[in-house]
């Protein structure tokens, strides 16, 4: 049976809310800015949760990444090591089924954004979660990646965020 936007809303806050880590609803103040998300929830520091309008069958996982000015200029397109990072994250994104874009501000690279969703037929608890687990895994991986390339690279090591360095089952 399909669900509706509120349903599957419910749904996700009750997910979200077996995990004890902090959230936020944000729907009302996306709605202000913006008609393209039906709801959005931010977990943690850099979790967001949301339902598009133009979505009516899925719900989006996203963890984005953002990096400060001191990495910024480390990430552009004539570096070497950056092209090599820009092929691993490639290479890993697509093994593990993930979306990702590069967050640009102006001509700088300000983040990455990694994200999947879950289509709203199998909305369960297991199938989010382990979406969550699979987009979160990937961004350790990702920070791996990046400072690995780059020695000194100061970007937040978000792994020990317990958005993603706890499993969403303990």
């Amino acid at each position: 049976m399909t669900k509706t936007s509120q349903e599957m809303k419910d749904l996700v806050e009750e997910f979200i809310k077996v995990t004890n880590i902090n959230y936020e609803d944000q729907t009302e103040k996306i709605k202000e800015k913006s008609e393209i998300i039906d709801w959005q929830f931010h977990v943690g520091t850099n979790i967001i949760v949301s339902k598009n309008a133009n979505r009516a069958d899925r719900v989006h996982v996203n963890v984005n990444m953002r990096f400060p000015s001191q990495d910024a200029k480390l990430l552009v397109m004539k570096n070497q090591s950056f092209s090599k990072a820009i092929i691993e994250i490639s290479e890993i994104c697509t093994t593990c089924n993930v979306g990702h874009q590069w967050i640009k501000d102006g001509e700088n690279i300000a983040g990455l954004a990694i994200f999947s969703h879950v289509d709203e037929q199998i909305l369960d608890r297991v199938s989010f979660h382990s979406t969550w687990d699979n987009v979160a895994r990937v961004s350790g991986h990702v920070q791996k990646i990046l400072r690995s390339n780059f020695s000194g690279f100061l970007a937040q090591n978000n792994t020990t965020d317990a958005t993603i360095d706890k499993s969403m089952y303990g």
